[in-house]
């Protein structure tokens, strides 16, 4: 029960008892250190079968592994959604962001904040990435005009300085 406690608690048990008889005393009289509100009810509910003074009434380890095993997947599934949260919160931040971005900023093929902007012969500033690979697809027109132009790129300074 004390090393599914310290498993589940991360802490050390009876930390802030100072007496060791004390200790000894909880122990004996089966008296079981409070858990934590993230600790799965699986195993906490296992810890305190494993808590019993009666060691015929304590989960065979076969029962203990799997238990905890099934805890850490819980637990890797629970942290997983939580990066997908964050993940997602955090696409819309910057969607937002986007929104709230003149659309001078916004490259006129992909649509997106330029990160890397630059200067194309026609005139309109794009997304270096986005405008290369119009050029690899075969295309020679202007993507806003439509009129013949030259694949010559010059950086955007002004633009990325912003």
């Amino acid at each position: 029960g004390v090393v599914l406690w310290e498993l589940a608690s991360f802490k050390l048990p009876f930390a802030t008892v100072s007496d060791e008889a004390e200790v000894v005393r909880r122990i004996r009289t089966g008296q079981m250190m409070e858990f934590d509100e993230d600790v799965p009810t699986s195993l906490e509910e296992l810890a305190q079968s494993a808590w019993s003074l009666d060691p015929a009434q304590r989960p065979k380890a076969a029962t203990v592994m799997i238990a905890i095993d099934s805890a850490w997947k819980a637990a890797e599934i629970a942290e997983a959604k939580r990066q997908i949260k964050l993940l997602q919160e955090e696409n819309e931040r910057l969607k937002a962001e986007r929104q709230q971005a003149p659309s001078e900023f916004l490259c006129p093929i992909t649509h997106e904040l330029m990160e890397d902007p630059v200067v194309a012969t026609d005139g309109f500033s794009y997304e270096r990435a986005a405008i290369t690979g119009w050029f690899a697809k075969g295309n020679t027109n202007s993507p806003m005009t439509n009129a013949k132009m030259k694949m010559d790129l010059l950086p955007n300074t002004q633009l990325r300085k912003l």
